[in-house]
């Protein structure tokens, strides 16, 4: 007589799933958390990328900018940083001015409804005295405060406005000591550009010398050395490295060979199949490029047309099932 299987008991099933759902909170917790702090560090990043872009637009315009110059502001911009005007329904970063104090600064609102939250605003004053964080009325930042902002230039009404950044802010927020972020006094390097410094705080388009490299900071940065994959560093130079950004019609070098980006790619090596890269300068068939009606390529010393649109990876000309292509020559 065969023996009875024996079953899961009610209790036994509640159970797994009571320690799943245990599981399954600890991780999304984590993850949220996680979520928070890059929300959070964005923030500051981006509004030191505002006070900065505010110093490059008194350099051009010899005056500090008014919340009506956003337009021309975003002309200095790249990226998803952009201003809009300051109201109630709409945009979240701007640059004000608080005409009592004679204060220019950049602002953002961190409001539920432009994506913010207890948490990120309760990491914000956790950083409020790092970066010199503040709210709308230029009084340190607090949690509660549903506006965070950071101080560009300090002048009593009517004062002449000189340029310089009168602003007492931490090392993250630009300093005030009139030179540039991450600028070295004593160590320079041979580009001229200042040998990078962990400790240091550098803005967006900050240039640095690295192992003999020079490196451009993509957005506020600290610590994070450059030439990782994942550090906010660009290297400038024509060969392609796997940590640099590229945008549409961006060429660079790679294996003694040019390559023109066919859209934003990071990490994507040229010459692969299904890559972002086109292979330039050659009038030879190359199997990791796309082919529009009417292209001619040369392969195995024979001329062909494309009679359509070929996506990478599609058989060379001349083979059997080549239909796309026509011999010409």
């Amino acid at each position: 007589m065969s023996k009875p299987k024996r079953a899961f008991t009610l209790v036994e099933i509640l159970l797994v799933i009571f320690i799943i759902g245990i599981l399954a909170g600890s991780l999304l917790l984590s993850m949220g958390a996680s979520r928070d702090r890059s929300a959070a560090t964005r923030i500051v990043s981006d509004l030191m990328t505002l006070k900065r872009t505010a110093m490059l637009f008194f350099s051009d315009n010899g005056r500090w900018p008014d919340e009506s110059d956003y337009d021309r502001l975003n002309s200095y911009l790249t990226g998803r940083v952009q201003l809009q005007p300051w109201d109630e329904d709409s945009g979240r970063y701007a640059i004000r001015r608080q005409e009592t104090l004679g204060t220019v600064y950049a602002a953002v609102r961190v409001t539920d409804e432009f994506g913010g939250s207890p948490r990120i605003r309760e990491l914000l004053e956790r950083d409020s005295s790092k970066y010199d964080l503040l709210n709308e009325e230029l009084t340190p930042y607090q949690s509660h405060d549903l506006v965070v902002a950071v101080r560009i230039k300090d002048a009593p009404p009517g004062y002449d406005e000189d340029g310089e950044d009168d602003s007492t802010s931490s090392e993250g927020s630009g300093g005030d000591s009139g030179q540039n972020p991450g600028s070295d006094p004593g160590g320079g390097s041979s580009s001229g550009n200042s040998t990078w410094d962990s400790e240091k705080a550098y803005l967006m388009g900050d240039r640095v010398e690295y192992n003999g490299k020079v490196f451009e900071a993509r957005y506020w940065t600290k610590g994070n050395q450059p030439g990782l994959k994942e550090s906010p560093w660009q290297e400038i130079t024509d060969e392609w490295r796997d940590f640099n950004e590229y945008n549409e019609k961006d060429i660079v070098v790679y294996d003694g060979k040019r390559y023109e980006a066919l859209y934003w790619s990071k990490g994507q090596t040229p010459g692969e199949i299904h890559s972002p890269w086109q292979q330039i300068d050659t009038d030879q068939w190359v199997v990791s490029n796309r082919y529009y009606q009417g292209d001619t390529v040369f392969y195995n010393g024979k001329q062909y047309r494309a009679k359509w649109n070929i996506d990478q990876g599609e058989s060379p000309p001349g083979s059997t099932n080549a239909y796309a292509w026509e011999l010409i020559g």
